[in-house]
């Protein structure tokens, strides 16, 4: 590894006549921003969802910020465990970009539908609009949809899930008529999107599953990060 460019002052993106002109780190209030690194997880933060108590939800203890959701003995077909974030704190508009990323893993990639992403809800995983990542129980796949009014825009198999295996998936908006679509960090989908972009729709941060038909014991979703963020009205 060769040894950074330091730079001992500090690093601004604001001009040296502005408000934070000399402020040593980039400008922290140039977008809104929801990080969720899972060091601490409280429910009552969170629109929580757990259809029949089957499911566990609960950080992962000595793995350094992972929030996991487990399906219990007990699970049954479309039992569902799922949050997202409360109050619903992020709005498409014409002008602001918008950001999303996450990293996670399943136990068994083809067994339970997930989603996570932006989206008006998670209580059902079949929200009325949002711009989301959604898996399909019994397959291995991740879509990416974006979703106004109960109308989808969807690109099939962006990604694939392997057992057991932490992936990185993420989108950006221009804030004008495109989105782009990274897995690990690579850009693998473009889209114009103008009909079923939600604008004027609250949506909050969040992700879930819901257990399948095939093995419902196994049931999981364990979640490492999520971050959105969107550009500021003014």
């Amino acid at each position: 590894m060769t040894t950074p460019t330091r730079f001992t002052s500090g690093v601004s993106t604001q001009k040296v006549n502005q408000t934070l002109g000399m402020f040593g780190s980039p400008d922290p209030t140039a977008s809104g921003l929801d990080f969720e690194d899972f060091q601490q997880y409280v429910a009552a933060d969170w629109t929580v969802t757990n259809t029949t108590s089957h499911a566990t939800i609960g950080l992962v203890a000595g793995a350094g910020g992972l929030l996991s959701l487990v399906g219990g003995a007990s699970s049954v077909t479309n039992d569902i465990a799922a949050i997202i974030a409360n109050p619903l704190n992020f709005n498409f508009a014409s002008t602001q970009q918008v950001w999303f990323y996450t990293g996670f893993k399943v136990t068994t990639a083809a067994n339970d539908q997930i989603q996570l992403g932006l989206t008006a809800a998670n209580s059902a995983l079949t929200p009325t609009g949002g711009m989301y990542f959604n898996k399909a129980a019994g397959a291995s796949t991740i879509d990416f949809i974006v979703r106004k009014a109960s109308t989808s825009t969807t690109q099939s198999a962006v990604a694939t899930l392997v057992d057991g295996t932490f992936i990185r998936l993420g989108f950006y908006y221009n804030g004008k008529d495109a989105v782009d679509v990274f897995v690990n960090d690579a850009r693998v989908y473009s889209q114009t999107v103008v009909t079923n972009l939600p604008t004027a729709t609250n949506l909050g941060m969040g992700f879930g599953f819901k257990s399948a038909a095939t093995a419902p014991t196994t049931s999981d979703l364990i979640v490492d990060f999520e971050m959105a963020s969107q550009d500021r009205s003014y």
